[in-house]
């Protein structure tokens, strides 16, 4: 993953290089360099997220956690990375004001999908009110 990481960071840093000298004599272009830099990154660490949601779903599971536990969380960190990508593209855009709007938005998603657990802890610790 190391050499991946070093592959990302140098096409990043190349296209970050490309964008300035757009910015210069063609800033409209510059923002499709952008935006197709960061969706080539994310597609080429598309590997390594799909390790770290094996991991979790095997620590979850060694942990005997419900599939609807797993799911909440794997449903949250998808709306994280996604929210993450379009707010900074946004940035990269020059509209600070869009991408708070994305980064509200995938925080208003995540008390959504969120629900469910809050409901099922709130049954929990009613149950243990109502023993002791």
């Amino acid at each position: 993953m190391t050499g991946e990481l070093f592959g990302v960071a140098m096409f990043c840093i190349t296209a970050a290089a490309l964008s300035l000298m757009l910015r210069q004599y063609r800033p409209e272009y510059a923002v499709f360099v952008s935006l197709g830099c960061s969706v080539v990154a994310l597609l080429w660490l598309l590997q390594g997220i799909a390790q770290i949601l094996e991991g979790l779903e095997q620590l979850f599971e060694g942990a005997m956690l419900s599939g609807e536990l797993i799911r909440v969380v794997m449903k949250c960190l998808g709306v994280c990375i996604l929210t993450e990508l379009a707010g900074q593209t946004c940035r990269d855009a020059g509209e600070n004001a869009i991408a708070a709007k994305v980064e509200l938005a995938g925080k208003v998603t995540l008390v959504l999908v969120s629900l469910p657990l809050f409901e099922r802890l709130l049954g929990v610790a009613e149950r243990l009110l109502s023993i002791g």
